[in-house]
């Protein structure tokens, strides 16, 4: 929607830019709430948190799904602006910040959240405050350009299959085994070990429990 020719501003104008911004704010939200966290559901069961098998493979159909859709978003608000990206950048900035941001979701929680959350609105508000649009021209030659670029057979695998070893160590490493032994320390408790310890739990006044 070109509006340099413009010489009025009417109605129509108005509401469907109203429209445009409405569904780019909307969208850059669920994509903000849908890639700042672990995406493996767990539910809580007497042994700990626990993943079912309905949720595993409900997280291993969706996952390359949530990643095409993440990198569509971040591809078309990078595309549709007239900046001076290059084909290659146009590709490789979308895929960059996909795997900085999962990676923080299961190593840095809060900076992930905060990545996740400014990135996507920032953009959207970059394009709308900068309001250079590529003509249908530069667009449909950008997108030719991007068709020839060709994708190695690492990085394809990196795209679809780094998710998935993030959440095996972050569901092996800490859920099933890092955090029980982490509260059990935070909690006092000394477990025993093999070696024949006893485990030793403080008194609930306070004392050690020497006569």
């Amino acid at each position: 929607m070109d509006t340099s020719t413009l010489t009025s501003v009417t109605v129509t104008n108005v509401l469907a830019w109203a429209a445009i911004i409405g569904i780019a704010a909307c969208i850059a939200y669920l994509v903000y709430r849908s890639i700042d966290h672990p995406r493996l559901r767990l539910t809580q069961t007497p042994l700990g948190p626990r993943v079912t098998r309905r949720d595993l493979i409900l997280y291993i159909v969706t996952t390359p799904v949530l990643i095409t859709l993440w990198w569509l978003f971040f591809f078309g608000v990078l595309l549709v602006n007239d900046n001076e990206i290059n084909p290659a950048q146009l590709v490789i900035f979308p895929l960059a910040l996909i795997i900085a941001i999962r990676t923080l979701a299961f190593v840095a929680p809060r900076a992930s959240h905060e990545l996740a959350k400014v990135i996507p609105i920032a953009l959207v508000a970059f394009v709308i405050l900068d309001g250079s649009i590529r003509s249908p021209e530069s667009f449909t030659e950008m997108v030719a350009a991007v068709d020839s670029l060709e994708l190695s057979g690492p990085t394809l695998l990196l795209i679809f299959v780094y998710d998935y070893i993030l959440t095996a160590i972050w569901y092996v490493g800490w859920i099933r085994w890092g955090q029980p032994r982490w509260q059990a320390r935070v909690s006092g408790e000394h477990v025993a070990h093999d070696d024949g310890g006893v485990a030793v739990l403080p008194d609930a006044d306070g004392a050690d429990g020497r006569a």
